[in-house]
């Protein structure tokens, strides 16, 4: 009999790669930026 025994693959932690939190901070700043909060943005 094989030794070989392939278990449950666990489940993979959901991260944001680096492109998806630059756009997550894009989108944020740009949420303040229209709420007000923020009055300049230095981009």
């Amino acid at each position: 009999m094989s030794e070989n025994v392939e278990g449950i693959p666990k489940r993979r932690r959901w991260v944001l790669t680096l492109d998806g939190w630059a756009v997550a901070a894009a989108l944020l700043a740009a949420l303040l930026v229209r709420a007000g909060v923020l009055k300049h943005v230095p981009w």
